[in-house]
This record gives C-alpha cells, structure tokens and sequence, in this order.
C-alpha cells in the first residue's frame, strides 16, 4: 500500500484528542507498523501502547526484541554512538560518572530540539517520581508562522548556521563543523528542521565568527514561537509507553524531573535512532546520514 507525504497539519487542539489517538500494539506487527507510519505522516509522531503488556524487574530485556522489531519494521536501525550502540538507555547518570553529563542522561531540562537520525523511538520503562514531561511542537506551523510575519528571519534561518560537533571521548572537546546547515528548509510542500541552538552558539565562539545581530532575531524568535503554546502539545510516558517522533517534522523536548532515591525505581527509558526515507523523503541538507562515521580522508 502507498502512503501519501503529506504536510503536517495540527495545533494545541490537538491535545484534547491525545487519549484516543494511542495505537494499540496488540495488533499485528505488520498493521501497527502501517498505523504508525500513518500516524508519523500525518502528525510527525505517533503514541503506541501495550508493547511490554507486563511492566516489571526484568522488562528490559523482555521488551528489547519486540520494540528491535518494532524499529526495524519503520526504518533501519542506526548507531546511536560511535561505539555502535543501537539500543540505547536514557537515565540519570550525573551521579556515577562525571563525563555522563549529556542532556540525555542526566535529570535537567532538556531544551527543544531534534535528533541526528531521521526518526526516533522512545519506550518507557519506568517514569521518574515527578516530571519529565514531554514538549513536541509543529515545525510545518512554526514556518508558516515565519513566512508570513518574519520573512526575512526565515531566510536567515534557511540560510543556516555552522555546527558544534561534540567529542564523545573528552568533556567539553569538540570542533565546529565546516559546513552551514539550514534549520529550516521546504520542498515539495514538506517543511524540514534541524535544530539544537546550544551547538550553534557554540560553533559560532569556536570559529571565532560571532553570531550576527540579524541571526540572534533569528534564532531568538524561532525559540519565542516553538515555547507558544499554539503550536505545542505535551504528554508523559506511562510504564509501557512509546513515543515515535519524526525529527524533521517535530521538535522536541523534555522537562527535568526528579527521580526516585531507590535506583531501582528510577526513570528508564529506551532510545533507537532510526532511518526512514520511505516514511518521509530526506532533503539532502538535512540528511545527516550515518551521524557518527569517521570522516572520509583523502
């Protein structure tokens, strides 16, 4: 069967409707598969329920072939590090390990943004004591916004910004990137982003290139609009909850919550970075590809 590309249509209305748009992961792989895509295409998310039926001390590894099977039905898989992890675990690490400050993996606000990969997958173990909530926004809603009240901050951002590009091996190393990268792009009535401002402000004091005045408008006001409850809807995972984002037509972001003191109570959640182009047609700029290949030497 083939599925339309279509644009993203939703706003704060939305809301309302979340508790009957969870897809039920009793059903078929194959249909629950063709029901999320569905979802992804038509909203840039998609809420499944019921993939671990039976939450408990030993769901990780009961879960972990079935939502495999889930990812790979959607797209294919991809490293989410250079050390080859496909699975990855989102928990609060600050405490045992100085170099796990990374957003993920520890318990502070993590602002909005997308990920590398195209799509990602997010299952719920275990929810912390009190936060942790879930921000998506409307990329197609926010460009349509720009367009007709701030054209010419939306063609600074389209013509994009260089990157910080973090060291996974030594706290606070990294480089900036040689080339720019639209946050926002249209083709084919499909809008696109990438986006995560830390790295492009840190790009910009490491090239020494500071950020124009025309370019702080920019960014300033793309975050004053994705933080406008209009274009927002918010959400909690359960125990057993999963959550799949396309990150091109969704940003995203999470706030910080506090955890159990009992380690094993606190919040759990597993990650898989996916590549999809049969869902959504990858715009070459904002294909970023395998994320974590060693660069090509000549």
């Amino acid at each position: 069967m083939t599925l339309a590309h279509d644009a993203i249509h939703w706003d704060c209305n939305l809301q309302s409707t979340l508790p009957g748009r969870w897809l039920d992961a009793r059903a078929d792989e194959a249909a629950l598969a063709l029901a999320t895509t569905r979802a992804l295409r038509q909203y840039g998310f998609a809420l499944v329920r019921g993939l671990d039926p039976d939450p408990g001390p030993t769901e990780r590894d009961r879960v972990a072939p079935r939502l495999n099977r889930f990812g790979a039905a959607l797209g294919t898989i991809i490293r989410q590090n250079r050390q080859g992890s496909l699975l990855e675990d989102i928990r609060d690490f600050s405490d045992t390990d100085a170099f796990d400050n990374r957003g993920y993996r520890s318990p502070g606000e993590l602002s909005l943004h997308t990920d590398p990969p195209s799509m990602l997958v997010l299952h719920c173990l275990r929810p912390a004591r009190s936060g942790g909530d879930n921000t998506l926004v409307n990329v197609q809603a926010m460009h349509g916004h720009m367009a007709r009240h701030h054209p010419e901050l939306l063609r600074e951002l389209e013509r994009g910004f260089r990157y910080w590009i973090p060291s996974e091996t030594e706290a606070g190393a990294g480089e900036a990137s040689r080339w720019r990268r639209p946050v926002l792009m249209v083709r084919d009535g499909l809008v696109s982003c990438v986006y995560y401002r830390p790295y492009i402000e840190m790009a910009a004091q490491a090239a020494g290139e500071p950020l124009s005045p025309l370019a702080v408008r920019a960014l300033d006001t793309y975050d004053g609009l994705a933080g406008d409850a209009r274009f927002q809807i918010q959400l909690r995972l359960a125990a057993g909850d999963t959550m799949v984002l396309h990150n091109r037509a969704v940003l995203h972001a999470r706030g910080a919550y506090e955890d159990w003191p009992d380690a094993s109570r606190r919040r759990h959640l597993l990650r898989l970075w996916i590549d999809a182009p049969a869902i959504r047609p990858a715009q070459p700029e904002h294909d970023l590809g395998d994320f974590f290949a060693e660069p090509a030497t000549a």
